[in-house]
Formats: structure tokens, C-alpha cells, sequence
């Protein structure tokens, strides 16, 4: 604090007004409003100045106003009533001293134990404090503040709600847990021999377009290898000329024949092209809408990833 004299602060809930010494700490000097005060004994006391000062720490600047000097006061006294109204803070008492905080973000400003019968503001204990608060990492808000995602830390931490002097970049377990939107993916029913016996096939829709135009994209895993093929489309016309393509390279490369493909309902699939294919080909469609959709979450999943 910067302070002129050795006397601390006194918090005091019966002082009317800030009162002092000494005038070394006034940033401004003017006539006395009143020419005494009285004392809790009835004696009266004169009152030699008046004027406004600050109550500087290292966290924060409050603002100490009508402070009036009275050279007789053995300590200086601190109004609650004046402090509070003057900085928009609530102060609260305890055993071990009092903590000043800020109304509008419940911040905390201020934190100062005493050991003695009085409640003193000294700069020990304001130094004391600023650091203690600084001692944590941004993980502990995260914990104390219910776990929320990290643009709410930021946003708290800007606005000079919390601070930190290390930034904690740990995976949180409880995150993991608590935030899950759905249930772990159920056992597949499928079951495969060998490889091509089931292809399992899906059109997957990209929010973005890529750099040659593409817009969805087929998606095809065998069964039995869970090896996927991706062929991007600019239109899910084309899903019949890459599905001819694929089971043609199967036939050529692996010496095998797709057996039957599982696949919604969808017209990409459903339509006179792919059926005359299928037929002539002695491929069955199955068409599975659940166990095809867990298949394709998870490739979605990966895909995001």
C-alpha cells in the first residue's frame, strides 16, 4: 500500500468517515467539513484537514474518499460505509479477518488476516494474498468452477475474475465422462468368413467442400477385414459408377467376388442401375439401417478425428 505513515488501517463499521493522522497520504487537501468528531467517550477531537486518497495493492486500487485528518487519532480508521458505497464491494467478516469483494463479478479483491482484536489492513497481508491467489493452475478453476470448457476460463480470466500462474493442459477424465451425448456403440451382430462375404456402405455428407468440389463421400468397409475405401463425389449420382468400379477391382486384384452389400434405403443405392447390377452380378442387398448406422458413426468419428 502506498501509505506515508506506519499506522495500518483500521476497519471500523462506527466510523462515519475515513480518518488519519497525518495528511502524507491525501492525494487532494481541502478546508475541514467539520471542525471536530466525536469519540466514542463523548470527547471531541479537531479536525485539522480533509481530503481523498487511494488504498493501493497490489491486486487492486480502492478509492478512499472524504478522508479527514485528525492529528490526535492514535489509528487511522477505515469507514465500512463509506468504503463500500465508494468501490462497489461488500466486505465480510470472519474469525481469522475479512475479505473485500467486487459486487458486480463476486470477485474477491481483497483478502487480509489479522491476529490481533482488531480488523487491520496492513501490506503484508495484501502482498500475502495477491500471491496466494496466483498459486493455482488454470486445472484447479477448472475443477472449482464445475468443470466448464476452456473459452469459458479464458472469458473469466480476461473480465480479471480468476487469475493463474500455470496454465494446466491435462485431459479431464470427468469431461470425458460427464459430457458424453450418447451410449457406448453395442456389440455388431454381423459375422463374416471371409473377406467381400459383407461390404457395408454409406454416403457421408461434408459441411465443407473440398478443393476439387466434392461434397459427400462413399464410404465402403469390408466385414470381415474392416479395411474402408473412400471415394469422394461431387453428386450421389455417382454412387453407382464407383460401386461398379470397386467390384470390379475386387474381382481383378483379389480374385474374389463381392457376396452382398449392406446399405440403407437411400435412392443412391435403391435405384435400376445398381439393381440390374446386383443382379447380374449375384449380389444381395441387405439393407440393415441400425447396424449400418453404428458402422458409419464410427467411421464418421475417425474421419472428424
Amino acid at each position: 500500500m502506498a501509505l506515508q505513515n506506519t499506522n495500518p488501517w483500521v476497519v471500523d463499521s462506527g466510523a462515519s468517515t475515513h480518518m488519519t493522522s497525518t495528511d502524507g497520504i491525501l492525494h487532494t487537501r481541502l478546508p475541514p467539513s467539520h471542525s471536530f468528531i466525536t469519540i466514542g467517550n463523548g470527547h471531541n477531537l479537531p479536525v485539522s484537514c480533509r481530503g481523498t486518497s487511494s488504498l493501493d495493492t497490489s491486486a487492486s486500487q480502492f478509492t478512499l474518499n472524504n478522508v479527514l485528518v485528525v492529528p490526535s487519532l492514535v489509528q487511522n480508521l477505515l469507514s465500512v460505509r463509506q468504503f463500500t458505497r465508494d468501490n462497489n464491494c461488500s466486505i465480510k467478516f470472519d474469525a481469522l479477518g475479512f475479505s473485500v469483494k467486487d459486487i458486480p463479478t463476486r470477485r474477491v479483491m481483497l483478502r487480509c488476516n489479522s491476529s490481533g482484536d482488531l480488523y487491520t489492513i496492513t501490506p503484508d497481508a495484501a502482498t500475502a494474498t495477491t500471491h496466494a491467489n496466483l498459486a493455482v493452475s488454470s486445472t484447479i478453476w477448472h475443477h472449482r468452477l464445475g468443470h466448464p470448457g476452456h473459452a469459458t476460463i479464458d472469458i473469466l480470466r480476461n473480465n480479471s475474475s480468476i487469475s493463474w500462474n500455470k496454465v494446466g493442459h491435462k485431459l479431464c477424465h470427468s469431461c470425458q465422462l460427464g459430457k458424453h451425448v450418447r451410449l457406448p456403440f453395442s456389440s455388431s451382430t454381423s459375422y463374416s468368413t471371409t473377406p467381400f462375404e459383407i461390404v457395408h456402405c454409406d454416403v457421408w455428407t461434408s459441411p465443407v467442400a473440398s478443393i476439387s468440389g466434392s461434397r459427400y463421400y462413399l464410404v465402403i468397409l469390408d466385414d470381415f477385414s474392416h479395411f474402408c475405401w473412400t471415394f469422394p463425389l461431387a453428386h450421389k449420382s455417382e454412387v453407382h459408377k464407383h460401386i461398379t468400379h470397386f467390384c470390379n477391382f475386387v474381382q481383378t486384384q483379389f480374385g474374389l467376388s463381392v457376396k452382398s452389400i449392406k446399405a440403407d434405403n437411400g435412392t443412391e443405392f435403391v435405384n435400376r442401375t445398381l439393381t440390374d447390377l446386383f443382379s447380374a452380378r449375384g449380389i444381395h442387398l441387405r439393407s440393415h439401417a441400425h447396424t449400418l448406422r453404428l458402422k458409419t458413426a464410427r467411421l464418421n468419428a475417425s474421419f472428424a478425428l
